[in-house]
């Protein structure tokens, strides 16, 4: 299957999939909290993958923008200087196998879906605000 990175994420525009729940042993062995992995798209082919902390001090733990996507699905990660930010490399979807037809996402091999989330109508955080998203929505659709 082939992807175009601008197109898919055109027709995926303000979409947000996620991982299921990853639970996070403690020291003692007992499920002490978990994960919760994000992927959205955005109309102009720009993919940001983001990891949130579930527990009692439920956060943001850390993000990441692809710098892009090869036609195989593979994404390419801009990832930060270490030194001045946090990431974990073995979060990070490598690449895009496949998308069935239920929309489900599948990346390198799993046979775990990310399913779709919501509809995001805006993400203002990192430059999209909601008339953004709506023009991407409409130029991405039937795609």
């Amino acid at each position: 299957m082939a992807f175009d990175s601008k197109k898919f994420a055109g027709a995926h525009c303000g979409c947000r999939y996620q991982q299921d729940y990853r639970p996070t042993l403690g020291r003692d062995g007992k499920k002490e909290s978990g994960t919760l992995e994000v992927i959205k798209f955005y109309y102009d082919g720009a993919i940001r993958f983001e990891q949130h902390c579930y527990g009692e001090a439920a956060t943001f733990v850390f993000g990441v923008w692809a710098s892009g996507m090869d036609a195989d699905g593979t994404l390419h990660w801009a990832l930060p200087d270490k030194r001045k930010s946090y990431y974990d490399e073995e979060y990070l979807p490598k690449k895009l196998d496949r998308v069935d037809e239920a929309g489900n996402l599948y990346f390198d091999g799993s046979t775990f879906p990310w399913k779709l989330a919501d509809d995001f109508a805006e993400d203002r955080r990192w430059g999209y605000p909601k008339w953004k998203v709506v023009l991407g929505k409409l130029a991405g659709k039937g795609r």
